[in-house]
């Protein structure tokens, strides 16, 4: 699932709060004004004018665009390193993959670890976490650049907890 495609998953308040906290990254809130600006064709002067909550409502379009997928993948990676950073810790940890509290420190490619090892970490991470924020979580891990992991990909597909119910109308 395409980090814009997990935005399209989520409810306006998880996206908020996912905005949010990715935006204690001093450049992601200038990202995030910058592709709003571009891709939702609103000039800098109306934008500024706009309510908070209109304002909201253009984040959340843009980041559920096609066209802002970097975008989208850069503001999920931040904002769940910062809200989910234990979860995403344990996981790195039970698979034995070089990190730095909830941050990868592999230079290049992830080793995919053995299946077995990988099944009992999301099933463990799920147990102790909640099947929903384990769900977006891996579904944004398995997007990142150095993440190439079929057996990760399946898990996802086959795993109705890892399903990635759509909570957008919410």
């Amino acid at each position: 699932m395409k980090p814009y495609e997990i935005f399209r998953h989520l409810s306006s308040p998880e996206v908020d709060a996912l905005v949010l906290a990715a935006c204690e990254d001093d450049e992601i809130p200038d990202k995030i004004a910058g592709s709003v600006l571009t891709l939702q064709r609103v000039p800098l002067h109306r934008f500024e004018r706009l309510q908070e909550d209109v304002r909201k409502g253009y984040v959340r379009k843009t980041l559920r665009d096609k066209r802002a997928e970097d975008l989208a993948l850069f503001v999920l990676s931040a904002g769940l390193t910062r809200t989910k950073g234990e979860m995403i810790e344990a996981f790195l940890s039970a698979l034995e993959l070089p990190h730095e509290g909830p941050s990868l420190t592999a230079d290049g490619p992830v080793p995919e670890p053995p299946g077995d090892r990988l099944a009992k970490a999301v099933a463990d991470l799920a147990a102790a976490h909640g099947a929903r924020d384990v769900a977006v979580f891996l579904h944004a891990f398995v997007e990142q650049p150095d993440v190439s992991w079929p057996a990760l990909r399946a898990l996802l597909t086959a795993d109705p907890s890892l399903a990635l119910d759509d909570r957008s109308a919410a």
